[in-house]
């Protein structure tokens, strides 16, 4: 349980640092007030293949190179996980690479790339007239939670995605 926890917290101070960088740096300072200037309109983000590009270019990309980078062989660690004292290794306990690293990435944060797809099709949640329950969303959140699920149950502490790339977290 000791484990479980230090990667939990480890992600959630993961989570911080990107929220606050990403919306609350980046969204709100930043983009907050150029969007009018290069024609992004509330007009222009009702059409969700508008929202779909913006949330992917402003949000998961800037959040995926976070993880990509941080926790491959070119860094210490996420700053959360650097905290925490884990480390993200492959079979051999060697760092990752680049490539391995994005594909951990891509398939760790996907069930949140789903659930953006849910609150964003077929019109964006924050436009639509009623809140409607949405399968997508619903299903990246109980992606989400078979993840956690897995780093409980696993006698290896891994989780579904580190078990298919090969990679383990570990305390250092």
């Amino acid at each position: 349980m000791k484990y479980f926890l230090k990667r939990s917290t480890a992600y959630l101070l993961d989570c911080l640092i990107c929220y606050s960088f990403v919306m609350l740096i980046f969204q709100w300072a930043l983009l907050s007030n150029f969007r009018g200037m290069i024609g992004l309109t509330d007009e222009w983000f009702e059409i969700s293949w508008n929202m779909q590009v913006y949330v992917l270019v402003t949000i998961s990309l800037p959040v995926w190179l976070y993880f990509i980078y941080f926790d491959s062989k070119y860094s210490s660690g996420s700053f959360g996980k650097r905290i925490m004292k884990l480390s993200v290794t492959d079979s051999e306990k060697e760092k990752i690479g680049l490539p391995k690293s994005f594909f951990r990435t891509i398939l760790k944060l996907s069930p949140w790339e789903i659930a953006h797809f849910g609150v964003i099709f077929p019109t964006p949640l924050y436009f639509s007239q009623n809140a409607d329950i949405r399968f997508a969303t619903i299903f990246g959140i109980l992606l989400f939670g078979i993840y956690t699920t897995s780093i409980v149950i696993d006698t290896e502490r891994r989780s579904i995605y580190d078990k298919l790339l090969g990679t383990k977290v570990i305390m250092k």
